[in-house]
């Protein structure tokens, strides 16, 4: 009864409680306090501890109550007192942290008290679920979230969640997989011409970074006036980081040829060598000949000052400008250095149907 009393408390949302929030609280539970004797008179001796333990105050305005032993009707809480900081668990909650189910791994919370405590409800939540598990369907993350957490954000977006939940399975070293979670992509736009048809290896797949330019480089693949893209993929910004997992779903592979093609300024090499690094298994490629044609076009003496000052974390050159020849390198390099940038923009679907005659070359 002290431990369930604990709980409440802890959960309690102010400072104060009174005695029938604390029954009501048991209610909810399942536990009726007037139907049930020897619960009663556990309840009227646990309060006795939790008030010579200083865990609750009763508030000087407080008035006696008979049908509860004469406890005061109204406390304040101190949940410091609760489990300080590096305190023994108790003996009963030591037996139920070490009955919990692997593949849970007690480790943490049997040097944290406090924290089990704090975390105990969810922690019993999962524990139930690892012990139906191979009966259980398997949920998308946000569902199971919201199973066992009651916020469908605190495994995915945690810092959005009233409860940490990704901090929790991370102490007990669980995985989705051990919660029978599955993580969904995020979709992306994309456009097709042969890529479902053609044999893994043999297609090449065109990313995007900004709306307009997709939009001309769909219709001008779709019009043939651009042969050898067989998938264009809108990589909408740093969106991309988190979307392009979901190139499985349409049928892409490793063996697959990726190419990516954004702005010539600091934020989009940034993502290319972010997107690089993040899947290497696809050896995503800057579209070279496509940064060549801005270049071609419009030069430095073309290149516009950054409207608002970019702030890329790390930011490095490499190892999206391994794959030029030196001199568009250095071209590159002196417009990002000097705060300048080309938008992708500049190659339009007028310059792509000048050069439909002659192609694109080979390799972008």
């Amino acid at each position: 009864m002290e431990r369930l009393i604990k709980s409440i408390l802890l959960e309690h949302k102010n400072k104060r409680i009174h005695l029938g929030d604390i029954e009501n609280a048991l209610k909810e539970r399942g536990i009726n306090l007037f139907t049930d004797q020897v619960r009663h008179d556990k309840f009227i001796e646990s309060m006795g501890c939790l008030i010579n333990r200083s865990i609750l105050e009763p508030l000087k305005s407080a008035q006696p109550l008979q049908q509860y032993g004469r406890l005061p009707d109204k406390y304040t809480i101190h949940r410091e007192v609760i489990a300080k900081p590096g305190a023994p668990l108790s003996q009963e909650d030591r037996n139920e942290l070490y009955s919990l189910l692997p593949p849970i791994n007690i480790d943490y919370y049997a040097t944290h008290s406090e924290h089990y405590i704090r975390d105990r409800d969810y922690i019993l939540k999962i524990n139930a679920l690892i012990r139906q598990r191979e009966n259980c369907e398997i949920l998308t993350v946000n569902e199971r979230s919201y199973e066992l957490f009651d916020d469908e954000k605190a495994i995915d977006a945690a810092d959005d969640a009233a409860v940490d939940g990704a901090a929790i399975l991370k102490r007990l070293r669980l995985t989705h997989e051990d919660i029978r979670a599955k993580k969904v992509f995020e979709p992306f736009f994309c456009r097709e011409k042969g890529f479902s048809n053609r044999n893994r290896g043999d297609r090449t797949v065109l990313i995007i970074e900004n709306k307009d330019t997709f939009w001309t480089f769909q219709d001008a693949v779709i019009r043939g006036l651009v042969s050898g893209i067989h998938l264009v993929i809108f990589g909408e910004g740093k969106a991309i980081l988190r979307k392009f997992e979901y190139i499985e779903t349409v049928g892409g592979a490793a063996e697959d040829q990726y190419f990516y093609f954004g702005d010539i300024d600091r934020e989009g090499i940034s993502i290319y060598n972010q997107l690089n690094a993040k899947y290497p298994q696809y050896n995503i490629q800057p579209a070279t000949s496509l940064y060549t044609l801005i270049l071609q076009k419009a030069g430095l003496e073309g290149a516009r000052p950054l409207r608002t000052l970019q702030r890329v974390k790390k930011f490095s050159f490499s190892p999206f400008l391994d794959y030029f020849d030196l001199e568009n390198g250095e071209l590159i390099r002196r417009i990002i250095n000097n705060e300048l940038y080309l938008p992708q923009e500049a190659l339009n679907i007028t310059d792509l149907q000048r050069l439909a005659d002659v192609g694109l070359p080979e390799t972008l």
